[in-house]
């Protein structure tokens, strides 16, 4: 499964619902070896997902995807200094890029400053 940093899939778990697809950004960077969705539980369909989750291992999904590309270029040597805002669930695409960013950091690409600022309700 290949992505770019902040895209993200459709997922349908067929123990919760076989005709149902919801879409999830993808937390995971792409040089990870396993992909991550943050789900919040706002609803039936999440409510239902959290119930098979935590009695049922393994569980089978599908994913319809990646999606949707960030707006700005994290890949290239172009930005040395990064800004970024997020509030709520919308976290979890910034955290792709993020950790995205620092592992190219760490891979020697030249990066100066990273500023992630997350607001949230409570």
């Amino acid at each position: 499964f290949e992505y770019k940093a902040g895209q993200y899939c459709f997922l349908c778990v067929p123990g919760v619902s076989m005709f149902e697809w919801h879409p999830f950004s993808i937390s995971s960077s792409p040089h990870e070896a396993t992909v991550s969705l943050h789900i919040r539980v706002l609803g039936d369909w999440t409510q239902q997902l959290y119930d098979y989750v935590k009695d049922t291992r393994p569980i089978n999904v599908y994913i319809d995807g990646p999606y949707g590309a960030p707006g700005v270029d994290v890949d290239g040597d172009r930005y040395k200094v990064f800004l970024f805002v997020s509030g709520g669930i919308g976290i979890t695409p910034m955290q792709s890029i993020c950790n995205d960013i620092l592992h190219q950091r760490r891979r020697g690409r030249d990066i100066r400053k990273v500023i992630f600022v997350w607001s949230v309700r409570d």
